[in-house]
């Protein structure tokens, strides 16, 4: 039996398909082209750290959506009271196993706790006060996850 999770995050995950590192081709704008590789990568480097446990399949590629920060409400506490519009990401996976992220806490505790501490690359596009890297803690939390019961 296969379960669906969503991933939110206040980085920018968007895929392009930009995962070399050599140099752009010549007439590509390199501003442009080291974006796309860097966001390609922070996606390419989360889906890694899913990976360590599951194998997960991709349902829904990611997609960009705005909402000032205070209506965000499963992102850190240290959030809450923020007026600012924020850009947050968001896709959906399928794994087989889920049970493979329990941690005899909750559902998903493996999960978080792989995330933890994981570099990430700002790209400029998320919000200005991230730190450099996924974040779980209640306070700073910049990436959660969702399982949504099977029908």
């Amino acid at each position: 039996m296969s379960h669906k999770i969503a991933c939110f995050t206040l980085f920018d995950i968007t895929q392009t398909g930009v995962a070399n590192r050599a140099k752009p081709e010549v007439g590509k704008d390199p501003l442009q082209w080291g974006h796309q590789r860097n966001t390609q990568c922070n996606l390419d480097t989360l889906l890694q750290a899913i990976s360590l446990r599951s194998q997960p399949e991709v349902l829904m590629h990611p997609v960009k959506e705005q909402k000032k920060l205070k209506e965000l409400d499963y992102f850190g506490f240290l959030y809450n009271d923020e007026d600012t519009v924020v850009s947050y990401w968001h896709f959906e996976f399928m794994v087989q196993h889920p049970s493979v992220f329990e941690d005899g806490i909750t559902n998903l505790g493996h999960l978080y706790n792989d995330c933890e501490g994981v570099p990430m690359i700002k790209c400029g596009t998320e919000y200005n006060k991230l730190n450099n890297f996924l974040d779980t803690s209640p306070e700073l939390r910049n990436i959660y996850f969702i399982k949504y019961d099977n029908d």
